[in-house]
């Protein structure tokens, strides 16, 4: 008898409320503006209307806040956000119909195994990480998202010359992240000059700003893919 492969996961999923509206949308909208994720392998660019154009990812989106701008601002650009909570997924898909946005889909699930089972190679052109989680306690760090087997998984679909930003309010994660993208030599710092401007001044997250009142700072990674 064949075994299931063990995929492992980006996060431990936490029970959340779920209002009304978003529960009407993952239930109205969700097959129009998500794609679905089965057993073949995903070629997302099939998912839009325009498929020549440029694919951007958005990790554990949230509330759709950055993501939605992103979309608005830049569209000659097709958008995927990725998440697995039903509340964010609700509350964007929402969002999504009230501006007509045509450029945008998002995927439940679950980042890690998605791109191990489900998306071919050289698939994103630009992959964003806003505040993903911390683990800031010292026996959950091995928990942590942007680790080495993470970013070499990322290599593999992401295209030639394809973008890696992200941020973070805590400083060691942040200091982690620099130093596994460091010695990796697939990879090139980029300076932050060099933003698209579709993440250039990208609204607050309800995480920043909780990490703004909390007195944390925010800190600001930037990388290109330089080899295959």
């Amino acid at each position: 008898m064949q075994t299931q492969k063990n995929v492992r996961k980006s996060f431990v999923l936490r029970k959340g409320r779920i209002t009304v509206a978003q529960r009407r949308a993952l239930k109205s909208l969700k097959n129009k503006y998500t794609i679905p994720v089965g057993k073949k392998r995903l070629d997302l660019a099939e998912a839009f209307i325009n498929k020549e154009r440029k694919l951007i990812g958005d990790v554990g989106f949230g509330s759709g806040e950055s993501l939605l701008s992103m979309a608005n601002k830049y569209q000659d650009a097709n958008f995927v956000g990725i998440e697995v909570y039903p509340s964010g997924i609700g509350s964007t898909l929402n969002q999504i119909k009230q501006s007509k946005l045509t450029n945008l889909k998002l995927i439940e699930s679950d980042v890690y195994e998605l791109l191990e089972t489900k998306i071919v190679k050289e698939t994103f052109d630009t992959m964003v990480f806003l505040y993903p989680d911390p683990w800031p306690k010292k026996r959950h760090k091995k928990r942590r998202l942007l680790s080495e087997d993470f970013i070499n998984l990322l290599h593999e679909k992401m295209t030639i010359d394809g973008l890696v930003f992200c941020k973070t309010d805590w400083e060691d994660y942040y200091c982690q992240i620099k130093q596994v993208f460091a010695i990796d030599k697939k990879w090139a710092a980029e300076e932050l000059t060099n933003l698209p401007e579709y993440l250039k001044s990208l609204p607050k997250t309800k995480y920043e700003r909780k990490a703004r009142t909390e007195g944390r700072n925010s800190w600001e990674l930037f990388f290109r893919k330089v080899t295959r």
